[in-house]
């Protein structure tokens, strides 16, 4: 078993090209978050610490140990995460039925509870997705160039 440290970055490789991450948080029950750094990079890239310092596209949890077991991912080297990082509080999560949208969880990080919203608000919309990713879905939304303001 591998052991993963805070502050590690990582690559994924998608389609369209590396994708870079930082493991910033451990929860017991949901496992490693991550923060998506905010670029695909090409073959030979050099990451640097501007890089790793720019703000982040958004967190997810991401079965990190699992992934870099698999050799899904690969360990790139520990950056001190940014001053300027703030752990977020809340995330979001969409609710659907039958395949329509009926409203929006706000998800408290301390205590699971959720709050419904209709509508969300411009602050809202800022936060990151509730859940966990596998690759899969990861290299994809990476791929795509998904951030938080193409997420409905």
């Amino acid at each position: 078993m591998v052991r993963l440290n805070i502050g590690e970055v990582f690559e994924v490789v998608t389609l369209n090209g590396i994708g870079l991450f930082q493991y910033v948080h451990k929860d017991e029950t949901i496992g490693e978050l991550i923060r998506i750094l905010p670029c695909l990079l090409e073959e030979g890239y050099v990451i640097k610490d501007e890089l790793v310092k720019k703000k982040e596209l958004y967190l997810i949890h991401f079965p990190l140990g699992a992934a870099l077991n698999q050799k899904l991912v690969t360990q790139k080297g520990s950056y001190p995460i940014p001053q300027n990082f703030i752990f977020p509080k809340k995330f979001r999560s969409e609710y659907f039925v039958n395949g329509e949208l009926i409203c929006w969880h706000i998800i408290d990080y301390d205590t699971w509870k959720r709050e419904e919203v209709d509508r969300i608000s411009d602050e809202q919309k800022q936060l990151s997705p509730w859940g966990i990713w596998n690759d899969t879905l990861l290299k994809q939304r990476l791929a795509e160039g998904w951030t938080l303001d193409k997420w409905f």
